[in-house]
């Protein structure tokens, strides 16, 4: 919860790797070891994971694996913030990289269990939309409080290029990052556009919508796959999940105005 003030943090369900994740970046601060190398090696964590479900091999392994991602996806911005290196590439590349991770495990699920692809697609959008339903109050809340702005609720214009950016690796990875998430950010958006000029959203709301969040949601796949049920998360995302999503925007438009 390093992104907001400390009388302004909430339960982040989602973020259970968090306190690890300070640990294992303080444990590398003086190190030759950064934000990408944390970055490609969760991205590399959650493609073996992806792979071992694939061919429905050491299952435990790929469950445990997805945890071990999180942890290292959370690390990569505690480095950062640590060495005082801020990245926009390395922002959008991380992004980049979980719907990498999200893609690969929903089909490895899809095409073991000979799911339809039409079904698989329409569930591993729906599990985006509501990642990005927690990331859009997530950023309201950091704005409201004068938490941390790296993160925008709207990232179509040029983003800032920090010294360490390479400015054509920062256009594609920005273009890259508006083709996967920028619809996404704008139907959530309208939604809920009140949100934005609502009161502070109080931290059970926040603790409540950080079920959405990716942390939460690969944890999800982790149980699934140790209880050996998980050809039904496909099924999980899809319905009852999304139900969830669409209860907490109306949650915030009753409560929260």
């Amino acid at each position: 919860m390093s992104k907001l003030p400390i009388d302004k943090r909430f339960l982040d369900l989602s973020d259970y790797a968090r306190p690890f994740a300070i640990k294992l970046a303080k444990l590398f601060q003086s190190t030759w070891v950064g934000a990408y190398t944390f970055t490609f090696l969760f991205l590399l964590v959650g493609v073996f994971s992806s792979y071992l479900i694939y061919k429905n091999t050491w299952l435990t392994l790929a469950a445990i694996l997805l945890p071990i991602k999180s942890l290292l996806d959370a690390a990569d911005g505690e480095i950062a913030r640590l060495t005082n290196t801020p990245s926009s590439v390395g922002r959008y590349f991380d992004s980049v990289s979980d719907f990498v991770i999200n893609l690969l495990l929903f089909l490895s699920i899809g095409i073991h269990f000979e799911l339809n692809i039409l079904v698989v697609l329409l569930s591993l959008i729906l599990f985006q939309l509501q990642g990005s339903v927690y990331s859009y109050y997530y950023i309201i809340k950091r704005h409201q409080c004068n938490g941390d702005t790296t993160s925008r609720l709207f990232e179509k214009e040029k983003p800032v290029q920090y010294p360490r950016d390479n400015p054509r690796l920062l256009n594609i990875l920005h273009k890259t990052f508006l083709a996967i998430y920028g619809w996404q950010d704008f139907l959530i958006y309208k939604l809920d556009p009140n949100a934005i000029s609502s009161k502070e959203l109080p931290s059970w709301f926040l603790t409540l919508t950080s079920l959405l969040g990716l942390g939460f949601q690969l944890l999800i796949i982790s149980v699934f796959l140790l209880l050996g049920i998980h050809n039904y998360v496909i099924m999980f995302f899809l319905v009852p999940y999304s139900l969830l999503a669409l209860l907490i925007i109306i949650i915030r438009k009753i409560k929260i105005s």
